[in-house]
């Protein structure tokens, strides 16, 4: 039993190395999630001037810009994904390889235009997502063989209070609150053999969660000289959960600042058509330093440009969107991401709705991400 006990702790400690490294292959979701919506498709080129009810979560100075009540849903799949180790124990080579996961909403929101006095801004958003499988078959150690099937995965979920003050001349001012949501699975399977005997560790998956308190603040700016240029930059503030059983994993979702400019070309077409066009970036601050066998986070960017063409018809406009978006890697732990995107909207004349289809091509993936975002007005026009 001594043998067998000193194993396990020197099988352990090889392991927590190899969960600090395990994700290296895995393109980066945990704080760089696109929900969704219009911009996904310009490769997130709007987030800082999407003046839509998204504008809670992203930047709440364009809550500003809505003139009339606004819902807007947004479903998508949530990619998941396999790190393969094999070699060494204490030093494995990674494979990792992304799949298309299943569909959720992963934002719903609503923006409401209050008397001039402001509009208000509510939404539910997953901005943050990991789902990784870690599979080892006969690793070796030091006199033994292991097998590894483990799995975690961690939800940012975010519900944002936001107000856009009523605008004064070029530049909009917003701010909100944000009640941030961390929810972590995880659960291990190890088959040790050294030869004589094999140890079975199976133990029950842990689930844990965490709930803590925020901010974020924004600005919109246009320059009088040129209306159809618009500049935009948000700070969403770090966010400390409570969590409990899995708190050396995983206990801050970090913060975020945001900026990003977009341009408007009428007149294609014969002045029927119109073009748009942006540029958007954002800094993730590093988190959960201090824990190398969870979710340490390097201060990291992101980065997306992208236009939409809006095709003139009889019924009313088609838009046609192209971006491209990089995430940066965020240090030990995961890899950079990038994502040719493309999109097609519906928006006829006279409907109170509108409906948003977006791709992601994005690397590490074997099928491309889908968005799909149903908007409409409420009350009346």
């Amino acid at each position: 039993m001594e043998n067998i006990a000193r194993m396990r702790f020197a099988v352990f400690l090889a392991l927590a190395m190899v969960g600090a490294q395990a994700a290296s292959q895995i393109p980066d979701l945990f704080d760089a999630f696109e929900m969704g919506g219009r911009s996904l498709g310009m490769g997130g080129g709007m987030y800082s001037n999407a003046a839509d009810p998204s504008a809670s979560y992203w930047n709440p100075a364009n809550l500003s810009l809505i003139g009339e009540g606004q819902v807007e849903l947004n479903f998508r799949n949530l990619p998941t994904s396999v790190t393969s180790l094999s070699g060494r124990l204490d030093d494995p080579d990674e494979h990792g390889s992304g799949s298309f996961g299943s569909y959720s909403i992963a934002f719903g929101g609503f923006a409401l235009p209050i008397g001039g006095r402001g509009t208000l801004g509510l939404s539910y958003a997953k901005g943050g997502f990991f789902n990784d499988r870690r599979v080892g078959v006969r690793l070796e150690g030091d006199g033994v063989s292991v097998d590894i099937d483990d799995v975690l995965r961690v939800t940012n979920e975010f519900l944002t209070i936001a107000w856009g003050l009523p605008s004064r001349g070029q530049t909009n001012i917003g701010v909100g609150v944000v009640i941030g949501r961390q929810h972590i699975l995880s659960d291990t399977f190890r088959r040790i053999d050294d030869g004589q005997e094999t140890t079975v560790i199976d133990d029950p998956a842990v689930t844990d969660e965490g709930i803590g308190i925020g901010g974020i603040v924004g600005v919109q700016f246009t320059p009088p000289s040129n209306p159809n240029v618009s500049f935009g930059i948000s700070y969403r503030t770090p966010i400390k959960v409570n969590m409990d059983k899995l708190d050396a994993i995983s206990d801050e979702i970090p913060g975020r600042l945001q900026a990003g400019v977009v341009w408007r070309r009428d007149g294609l077409r014969g002045g029927r058509d119109y073009l748009i066009g942006g540029v958007d970036g954002a800094w993730f601050f590093g988190a959960n330093r201090g824990k190398p066998g969870g979710l340490r986070r390097d201060g990291h960017a992101a980065a997306g440009v992208g236009i939409e063409y809006n095709w003139a018809q009889s019924f009313g406009y088609v838009p046609i969107r192209l971006g491209f978006r990089v995430v940066q890697d965020a240090g030990e732990g995961f890899s950079s991401r990038s994502a040719f995107t493309f999109g097609l909207g519906y928006r006829p004349f006279e409907a109170d709705y509108w409906l948003d289809l977006n791709i992601a091509a994005a690397s590490g993936q074997s099928k491309p991400d889908v968005s799909l975002t149903m908007s409409s007005r409420i009350g009346r026009r």
